[in-house]
């Protein structure tokens, strides 16, 4: 659980909710209010036989309903247990409807981080308007970290109804002493998450106490068909693996699923203060075992912004009856209707660059399985539209199952409707995003709003299409649907951009100081203008020629501008978006 500041930011424009044949988006508001909820590290669920009515959580404490098609309407919920509730929550709602919430505590005696001193684990039988709790993991002077949970849902598994729970036991949170340490536990109920056995601890080696790439950190739990538990999580650069076969009572020893080049702290992300590459693990109908995870791809300790700001997300697979995972394979591709430079461009195309699509970044996967569990679909953050790396959207891609394991990979899709700036390096945006797939696919992720100058909370819904020609049943988003503008003041120290270079004719590697991030998108153009007005001055105007997929990002030095309130104008054919934008 990281402790954050709070940050102040610029603005243009605000995220806007839309139908859109197959999809809804929508941001996270109370019902009452007008302002978008300020959280990050959401957990969203539905119900299976009512897929309109959901609950979600966020950090730290929030938990609202819904029945609203759109998710424009959401209820809050008390939940105040008498261990306190305190960020992390994981929501998962079962076949049989009953909501099962699992969180960290807050001991009321205790400072941070001292009283996350227990797991939180909370069941609602009222579809999420009550809630009952239990608590698991208390050890005197140690911290209780990051929960996650599964309910074996399987017909005919031997663990049929059982709910298990993971997460990290800090020694000492933040510790670099080596008497201090870190180990994953695990726990189960055989009465619905009424009660929980005595944990176990199932990490045959423990990490570090850092809250870093030595900490044992991410656990989280898949069954199979068959009732065998599968665990993952990551601990040194490598994802371990470990399982057992009698429901949790006794695991095996640990083995290596792949490495994680980098760790699953991924340092070095433009302009955020942190970004994990934790595992998720699912499984499907046929007892295949998936695992995803984000990792670098600086294999041979590259240093230099460009040579190193590549990030995958990966893909491993145990198949049913095997006892190694397959070579882990990348997720994260261009698609057919991206325009992204060969391999080997020098990223400039007229005026405008366009990413190289290898040095573009794709981190924190979620993943999560269909109601019949034969299909899967992972999404992700991801930069590949961002020539200057400091906007991000979420892809994803679906997965066909099989019996035999092998991969039916759709395209990737995008599924967030605008980018997010990506803030600076004193907003915690959170470590995590979540998918649900009950009738419809979910998504709640955490976006930047400039106008609202905090994290908010983007919710998706995509409708599964009827199966024609595709066998797929995602459809993402294509191309810009609405002009746009977004800008923002970015603080970090970071190499220029090659569309900065073209446009300011900079010849330094390093910019100091502070730069203004600007987004610019139009429907289908092929070109546009963009200025930043002074009163009735012009301090920078720009034609941009020969745009790709009817948008451009770059970076300006914020040194070529006075303090006072600008009118920034998107002109495209006489017709033009005005914003203000102040900057001081």
């Amino acid at each position: 659980m990281k402790k954050v500041n709070t940050y102040l930011g610029f603005v243009l424009l605000g995220f806007v909710q839309f139908l859109g044949g197959q999809s809804v988006h929508s941001v996270l508001k109370s019902d009452g209010t007008f302002g978008a909820v300020n959280a990050n590290e959401p957990s969203i669920a539905f119900f299976k036989n009512q897929s309109d009515v959901g609950i979600i959580g966020v950090n730290t404490s929030w938990v609202f309903r819904t029945n609203d098609p759109f998710m424009n309407l959401w209820t809050p919920v008390v939940v105040d247990p008498p261990q306190g509730f305190y960020g992390d929550p994981v929501f998962k709602i079962s076949n049989q409807g009953v909501v099962y919430l699992a969180h960290l505590a807050k001991n009321k005696s205790g400072i941070w981080p001292k009283f996350f001193d227990r797991i939180v684990f909370e069941r609602s039988d009222d579809s999420g308007k009550t809630f009952s709790s239990t608590d698991v993991g208390f050890h005197e002077g140690k911290m209780q970290d990051k929960p996650w949970f599964s309910m074996d849902e399987w017909k005919g598994s031997k663990g049929f109804g059982n709910v298990y729970l993971s997460w990290t036991e800090f020694d000492d949170y933040g510790s670099k002493e080596s008497k201090d340490s870190s180990r994953i536990w695990f726990a189960r109920s055989v009465d619905g998450g009424r009660n929980f056995e005595t944990p176990v601890v199932i990490s045959d080696v423990s990490g570090d106490a850092q809250d870093d790439d030595g900490t044992a950190e991410g656990a989280n739990v898949a069954i199979t068909p068959d009732g065998v538990l599968h665990a993952v999580w990551s601990r040194n650069d490598t994802i371990w693996y470990d399982c057992s076969r009698d429901c949790g009572k006794t695991w095996s020893k640990d083995q290596i699923v792949a490495r994680q080049i980098g760790g699953w702290n991924h340092s070095g992300v433009r302009s955020t203060m942190r970004v994990n590459g934790m595992p998720v693990i699912q499984s499907d109908a046929y007892g295949n075992v998936y695992v995803t995870y984000s990792g670098d791809a600086c294999e041979h300790g590259l240093t230099t912004h460009w040579e190193c700001m590549q990030r995958n997300v990966f893909l491993s697979v145990l198949r049913a009856g095997k006892s190694e995972f397959n070579e882990p394979i990348v997720l994260n591709r261009p698609s057919s209707v991206e325009s992204f430079y060969a391999k080997g461009s020098d990223g400039l195309s007229g005026d405008i660059a366009i990413p190289l699509f290898e040095f573009t970044e794709q981190y924190s996967p979620a993943m999560v399985v269909s109601p019949n569990g034969k299909r899967l679909f992972v999404a992700w953050q991801d930069r590949r539209r961002s020539q200057t790396g400091c906007f991000f959207d979420v892809y994803g891609v679906e997965i066909v199952a099989s019996k035999r394991g092998e991969l039916k990979l759709g395209e990737n899709v995008r599924l967030s409707n605008n980018v997010s700036i990506a803030p600076g390096t004193e907003v915690f945006m959170g470590d995590y995003i979540s998918l649900d797939w009950s009738e419809s696919l979910h998504l709640a992720y955490t976006a930047f709003s400039i106008k609202e100058k905090h994290p908010i909370i983007c919710l998706s819904k995509f409708k599964e299409r009827k199966r024609g020609r595709s066998r797929f049943l995602i459809q993402g988003e294509v191309g810009i649907t609405t002009p746009a503008l977004e800008v923002a003041i970015q603080r970090d120290k970071q190499q220029a951009s090659s569309t900065l270079d073209a446009l300011t004719n900079e010849s330094t590697k390093k910019i100091d100081g502070r730069q203004i991030a600007l987004w610019a998108a139009w429907p289908e153009a092929k070109s546009f203008t963009v200025e930043f007005k002074l009163g009735k001055q012009v301090m920078f105007e720009h034609v941009f020629e020969n745009v790709k997929d009817g948008h451009v990002d770059l970076l300006i030095p914020a040194s070529r501008f006075t303090p006072g309130m600008y009118e920034i104008v998107l002109r495209k054919k006489g017709k033009m978006v005005k914003q203000p934008f102040y900057f001081n």
